[in-house]
């Protein structure tokens, strides 16, 4: 069961939360508890210089996963255009 509990946070997270809640259909307490309960499963001992570099090599694995799914959607796109011309070439007149 939640205890209530008083914090100070800023305008700016106070107005976050609320959109977040508002998007997601939850209340603004719930957001706040999810955000602190990500923040608890962190591990103590990362820091910030740490939690840097994964968001940073986690953005470049994410980039470089966009790039091949892009590829293959071209791929795709153009195998399906050579299908379609193999087909209308092969229809009776």
């Amino acid at each position: 069961m939640a205890t209530p509990t008083t914090i100070y946070i800023t305008s700016k997270q106070r107005k976050a939360l609320f959109a977040r809640a508002r998007k997601r259909r939850t209340s603004f307490s719930e957001e706040l508890r999810s955000a602190v309960n990500l923040y608890l499963e962190l591990s103590p001992d990362l820091d910030e210089v740490a939690l840097a570099t994964l968001v940073k090599e986690a953005n470049a694995s994410m980039e470089r996963s966009t790039a091949k799914l892009d590829e293959t959607i071209a791929f795709c796109r153009e195998t399906m255009q050579r299908i379609d011309e193999l087909e209308r070439c092969q229809r009776p007149l």
